[in-house]
C-alpha cells in the first residue's frame, strides 16, 4: 500500500500547473521577441531538471534520516554494514535517475533554446529530441526494475499469472 500525502499532491499539482502555465505564457506572449523566448524556454527547461534533481535528493535524504535513527538503535554491525550498502545503492540509483533525466531533457532543450538563429536544423532535429524526452518515462521503469530485485520479483510473479 502506497501512502501519498495530500501536500505532496498538493505540491506536484501546483509544480505541474505553474510549468503549463509559464509555457503557454512564453509562447503567446513572448512569441514575438527571441531572447525573452529563449531565456523563458531555458527556464522551464532548469525548471523540469531542478525539479526531478531534487526530489531524488529528498529521496536520498529520507533514507539517510532512516539509516540515522536505525544507527542509533543498537544494532550488529553486520545490519549497519547491511544498512550502508542500501544507502549505496540508492545513491546510486539517484545518480542514474537523474543522468537519464538530463540525458533525455537536455537534447530538446537546447535544440529549442536556438530554434531561431537555425530554422532547419530545428524542424529536423527537435521532433527526434522531442522523442527522446518522452523516452525518459520508458527508460525510468527499466532502470527500476533493474536496481530493485524486490520490484523486478514482484514483476516477474505478476507477469506468471
Amino acid at each position: 500500500m502506497v501512502v501519498v500525502s495530500t501536500g505532496a499532491i498538493k505540491r506536484a499539482v501546483f509544480a505541474g500547473v505553474s510549468a503549463t502555465l509559464f509555457v503557454v505564457a512564453t509562447e503567446v506572449l513572448l512569441a514575438s521577441n527571441d531572447l525573452l523566448k529563449f531565456l523563458c524556454g531555458g527556464i522551464v527547461v532548469i525548471f523540469v531538471v531542478l525539479t526531478s534533481i531534487i526530489n531524488h535528493v529528498r529521496m536520498f535524504i529520507a533514507v539517510r534520516a532512516h539509516r540515522n535513527e536505525v544507527l542509533g538503535v543498537t544494532v550488529s554491525n553486520q545490519q549497519r554494514a547491511t544498512i550502508l550498502r542500501r544507502e549505496k545503492t540508492v545513491a546510486n540509483h539517484v545518480m542514474i535517475l537523474s543522468a537519464a533525466l538530463l540525458i533525455c531533457v537536455v537534447p530538446a532543450g537546447l535544440i529549442r533554446a536556438f530554434q531561431s538563429p537555425n530554422v532547419q536544423l530545428y524542424r529536423s532535429f527537435f521532433p527526434w529530441a522531442l522523442s527522446i524526452t518522452f523516452m525518459n518515462a520508458s527508460i525510468n521503469p527499466i532502470i527500476n526494475i533493474w536496481w530493485n530485485k524486490e520490484l523486478r520479483n514482484a514483476i516477474r510473479s505478476l507477469l506468471s499469472c
